[in-house]
């Protein structure tokens, strides 16, 4: 039995960390993605959609961008760096078993998935890409939230 996620707006909570997935003080494109405590404003919720052609977009409700990968911006990563992007940018969405009711957000080019730079807990920790694993450390849970005017 498959599962998805329904379109709508969410916050993305890290299972080991308990924070959240965020675009760095409404940072304009590319604006970079880190962990929050919780601001409960705009840049800490994401409009997520299931799409026919490339898996699941994950949109920045505060700034309108993209969750996005670029592999020439080397600031987080020899690898590349998690940043927003204008474009539509394709991801996964695999069940973690390790966690009940939670999801790798998997990158659908590169085949890596979203974790928080060393487990941290700290504010504005960087938000990496790193291997599939299943395990906690991946692990994201989608929280429903609706969107309140004048938050973005």
């Amino acid at each position: 039995m498959s599962i998805t996620i329904p379109t709508g707006s969410y916050i993305i909570m890290n299972a080991t960390t308990h924070t959240y997935l965020n675009v760095f003080n409404f940072q304009a494109v590319p604006g970079d993605i880190v962990n929050s405590v919780g601001n409960r404003l705009g840049n800490d919720i994401w409009n997520v959609a299931n799409t026919e052609s490339c898996g699941v977009t994950i949109q920045s409700f505060g700034t309108g961008a993209f969750l996005s990968f670029d592999q020439s911006n080397k600031s987080d990563t020899p690898a590349g760096s998690v940043i927003t992007s204008h474009s539509i940018y394709p991801w996964s969405l695999q069940q973690n078993t390790a966690v009940p009711y939670a999801w790798n957000i998997v990158d659908k080019n590169t085949g890596k998935a979203l974790a928080v730079h060393n487990d941290s807990i700290a504010n504005a920790a960087q938000v990496l890409e790193v291997d599939n694993l299943n395990n906690a450390s991946r692990a994201w849970l989608f929280i429903a939230k609706e969107p309140i005017p004048g938050t973005n």
